[in-house]
C-alpha cells in the first residue's frame, strides 16, 4: 500500500493505481483539488509493488538521470511555418510526434476533454496531434496511459510519451524495464496548479457571459510569443483574450499560491534528467541568440541519451537550430533548475476558495504590498541614479 507521510511526498503520477494487482488503488481529489491514491485496506495483499513503482520513493528505474550531452542544448523552431504558429514556442512536439506516427507508433500527451480538465490520451493519427499540441497549465490526469504505453511496446510498436517530468519518472518506474521503441520526453514545468482552481474559474466565466467555453488556447501567439495571451472562446462567439499578467487565473498560477504540494519540493527539476529529451521555451534567445528571435517562439531541446540524440538526428532538418552551452539557455536561476516557493497566503487561499469566494476576489492575496513593491523597484532606482 502506498506509505505518503505528507501531501509533498506524492507527485500524483499514478503508477501505483496502474500496477496494483487487485485493484484497490484509486485516486481521489483532497479539499485542494489534487489527486492523491486511496487504499482498500481490506482488499489489499501487501504486495509492495506500489512502493516499488513510486518515483517519490525512489522506484526502480532502468537508467540513472543525465545531463544534457557535452553540457549543451539546442535552440531550435519547425522551418513550417503551419505548424511553429500553432505551437506554444518553437513546434518541437509536432514533428517528434509527427515521426513517431509515420512509423506506425502511438503518442501520449495530455489534452482538454469535454469540460476542458485535463488528462493524458493516446493517438494514432496526424489529424489528432492538434489535441496534445500546446501548453496546458493544470495537472494533466494520467489515467491508465501507463498500462496502455506498456501494451502497446510489448506489440513491438513506437511510443512516444510525453509529460512532466514527474510523469516521465512515473511511467519508468512502472515499466522497470527499458525499450528501444520507447522515447520519453518532458517539457519544462514551472508547477502544476489545483484542477479544481481551474475547474471554479471556467465555471465563473460561463456563468459571466451566461454560455459555454467552446475552445480554449494557454499560449495565443497572436500579439506575439513573448506577449502570448490565454485566449477562451465561447459559444455564442466571443473571444475572451488576456495577456498572462492580465489574467486572474495565470496571475495565481504565477505567484505559486495554487499549486500541488509536491512541486515546492520537486524530486525532478535540475539540468539531470530521466527522459530521453526535455522540450522547453528558449527565454532569453533575444540576448543569447539574437540572430534567431523573430518572436514566433523558438524552443529549447536538452539531449539526455544516445537513444533522444538518434532520434533528434532524424527530424532535426525540419528545424533552424542552434547549439549552445545549457548554462546560457537555462541560467543557475531560472525555474528549470529549482522549486518554486509557496506563497506565503496559500493556505488562505484555497480556505477562501472553499468558503465560497471568487476567484477575482482571492486575488488580493497575491497583491504586493508597499515595501515588496519598492523592494523591487530599487535595482531601477540605483541604475537611475548610477547613471546620472
Amino acid at each position: 500500500m502506498p506509505h505518503m507521510k505528507n501531501k509533498q511526498d506524492c507527485c500524483g503520477c499514478a503508477a501505483c493505481v496502474q500496477v496494483c494487482p487487485n485493484s484497490c488503488i484509486t485516486m481521489r481529489q483532497d479539499r485542494e483539488g489534487f489527486w492523491y491514491p486511496e487504499t482498500d485496506y481490506v482488499r489489499c495483499i501487501n504486495c509492495g509493488l506500489c512502493q516499488r513503482v513510486c518515483p517519490m520513493a525512489g522506484g526502480s528505474y532502468t537508467q540513472k538521470a543525465l545531463l544534457p550531452a557535452d553540457g549543451c542544448v539546442w535552440i531550435a523552431y519547425c522551418t513550417d511555418e503551419m505548424i511553429r504558429e500553432n505551437s506554444s514556442s518553437g513546434g518541437v512536439f509536432s514533428v517528434l510526434a509527427e515521426a513517431i506516427l509515420d512509423a506506425g507508433g502511438v503518442v501520449f500527451g495530455c489534452a482538454f476533454d469535454e469540460d476542458f480538465s485535463v488528462h493524458h490520451i493516446a493517438i494514432t493519427s496526424k489529424e489528432e496531434i492538434a489535441q496534445l499540441r500546446g501548453s496546458k497549465y493544470v495537472q494533466s490526469r494520467i489515467e491508465n496511459t501507463y498500462t496502455e504505453a506498456e501494451e502497446y511496446l510489448r506489440q513491438g510498436r513506437y511510443v512516444l510519451y510525453t509529460g512532466t517530468a514527474c510523469q516521465i519518472a512515473g511511467l519508468k518506474a512502472y515499466l522497470r524495464k527499458d525499450y528501444d521503441t520507447l522515447l520519453t520526453a518532458d517539457v519544462l514545468c514551472h508547477g502544476v496548479p489545483s484542477p479544481a482552481v481551474w475547474k471554479h474559474y471556467l465555471q465563473e466565466l460561463q456563468n459571466q457571459k451566461h454560455t459555454k467555453i467552446s475552445g480554449i488556447s494557454f499560449r495565443d501567439k497572436r500579439n506575439g510569443w513573448r506577449k502570448y495571451s490565454l485566449r477562451i472562446r465561447f459559444e455564442n462567439g466571443i473571444d475572451q483574450v488576456k495577456p498572462t499578467g492580465d489574467d486572474p487565473y495565470m496571475k495565481l498560477f504565477l505567484s505559486n499560491i495554487c499549486l500541488r504540494p509536491s512541486c515546492y519540493h520537486c524530486h525532478f527539476k535540475g539540468t539531470e534528467r530521466l527522459s530521453d529529451l526535455t522540450i522547453g521555451d528558449a527565454w532569453g534567445i533575444d540576448h543569447h541568440s539574437p540572430e534567431m528571435d523573430d518572436n514566433r517562439g523558438a524552443s529549447t531541446v536538452w539531449l539526455h541519451t544516445a537513444k533522444g540524440s538518434r532520434f533528434w538526428n532524424t527530424v532535426s532538418s525540419r528545424f533552424c537550430v542552434k547549439s549552445i552551452p545549457l548554462d546560457v539557455a537555462i541560467p543557475p536561476n531560472a525555474d528549470a533548475r529549482k522549486s518554486v516557493s509557496p506563497h506565503k497566503n496559500r493556505t488562505v487561499f484555497f480556505k477562501m476558495l472553499g468558503d465560497g469566494a471568487e476567484i477575482n476576489e482571492s486575488l488580493v492575496l497575491i497583491r504586493p504590498t508597499f515595501w515588496e513593491r519598492c523592494k523591487k523597484r530599487i535595482p531601477g532606482w540605483v541604475k537611475k541614479i548610477v547613471h546620472r
